[in-house]
């Protein structure tokens, strides 16, 4: 399928060892400004969202002020009386600025020496150690991968904190899907095949062969090792029955978000228009986080 670029915003933590200045680390709901480290600002390498940008093999992205992204806390959970038990802690953020780095700011019950989970689309925690996201729905165009399926995960220190307010560092942030642009001809002549509905599943024999996650589940403490580095945060696929389908509306090339993959995968494409039913088989290995170009991939007609 071929070849991969790296899409801006790939990720490493700030450091556990991280020093504190204690003003007051009493928990409670504090207004934070989490603001990227001085070598993540160097590199413009912040993981970024809204805005995805094609050009020159490359995508590019960047934050429109007031995106919404959602916080967990990682260092503690509430106790809910009325259902006994223990909840995450989680609330909303927003992005400060529109540009290719920017803070971000919001209430949070947090402490000193807290470790925050930040992620982008913003989203719903059951629980403080994992989350899910959905593949399903996509529709091919840029935009609406950028608003809703780049997602994107890093995690954040709380440096400092007084009786209203907090400041917490953060690194370079992790995609963590591989962003593929697909294209298609007829194997016959060559001509390029509009898209108006896109199906792709995982191809061989194994047990998910015709099937594709509907969803993936973002595991980010472990019962073990506790917090994970954020190096070790990876979407992993929801097994499920059906392919994954795209519904596009009739371009010839489609943006869609697919989980990485640990070694070469063969894939499934089935692609239906107003002239009839095309199909073929393409091999990648997906990383998360890069930008790959499948153009050009050749069906046949059915």
């Amino acid at each position: 399928m071929l070849g991969g670029m790296m899409l801006a915003g790939m990720t490493a933590c700030s450091g556990d060892n991280d020093t504190a200045e204690n003003s007051d680390d009493g928990v409670k709901v504090r207004r934070i400004t989490i603001t990227q480290t001085e070598e993540a600002a160097e590199a413009r390498q912040m993981a970024t969202r809204a805005t995805l940008t094609e050009g020159d093999g490359l995508l590019t992205a960047s934050w429109t002020k007031g995106d919404g992204l959602t916080y967990c806390n990682l260092s503690r959970t509430q106790y809910n009386v009325q259902t006994g038990t223990n909840e995450p802690v989680f609330g909303n953020l927003t992005a400060a600025s529109t540009a290719v780095t920017t803070q971000f700011t919001g209430d949070v019950s947090c402490s000193i020496g807290d470790y925050l989970a930040v992620v982008y689309p913003a989203t719903t925690f059951v629980n403080n150690d994992k989350y899910t996201i959905s593949l399903a729905g996509q529709d091919g165009t840029l935009t609406k991968l950028a608003t809703s399926y780049h997602y994107v995960y890093g995690k954040a220190y709380v440096k400092s904190v007084t009786d209203k307010t907090a400041n917490a560092t953060i690194g370079k942030m992790k995609s963590l899907l591989t962003v593929c642009k697909f294209s298609f001809v007829n194997k016959d002549d060559g001509a390029a095949i509009p898209i108006k509905s896109l199906t792709i599943s995982y191809g061989g024999t194994g047990e998910d062969a015709g099937t594709y996650p509907q969803s993936a589940t973002v595991k980010i403490i472990d019962e073990t090792n506790g917090i994970l580095e954020q190096e070790n945060v990876h979407a992993t696929g929801v097994t499920g029955s059906e392919a994954l389908t795209i519904s596009a509306s009739g371009q010839t090339e489609v943006y869609v978000a697919l989980l990485r993959t640990t070694n070469s995968r063969t894939y499934n494409f089935t692609v239906t228009n107003s002239s009839g039913t095309y199909t073929g088989t393409a091999k990648a290995t997906l990383t998360e986080g890069e930008y790959v170009e499948a153009t050009g991939l050749r069906l046949t007609k059915q």
